[in-house]
């Protein structure tokens, strides 16, 4: 079962990923609502990763961040960008999982 703070953790890596795909949309959508969707994204990822950092050591919020950021850009790369991987990059997302799975364990 997931601890509450991996949940603060996990929260904020989903907010940091949708300031990062709005970011990759710039181009294709109208910069004003997009700048204010980004600074929220931002804002609230934030928030939440402050309220993990109350309960648990720097490292480990930071390594659950990274960890959920590289599964949910890289699912949804994969099926809204149609973007491929490499076996090279396949394998350093699987070392950055791994590693995660460990510092929480």
């Amino acid at each position: 079962m997931l601890q509450p703070v991996a949940i603060l953790a996990l929260i904020s890596g989903l907010f940091y990923c949708v300031a990062m795909i709005a970011m990759k949309s710039l181009a294709e959508l109208p910069t004003l609502g997009l700048a204010l969707i980004i600074a929220a994204a931002l804002l609230t990822a934030a928030t939440f990763e402050v309220f993990a950092l109350r309960n648990e050591r720097l490292g480990l919020i930071y390594v659950g961040i990274l960890g959920a950021e590289v599964v949910f850009l890289g699912a949804f790369s994969v099926l809204h960008y149609d973007e491929t991987y490499t076996f090279r990059e396949l394998s350093g997302m699987g070392l950055v999982l791994v590693g995660t799975a460990i510092a929480w364990t």
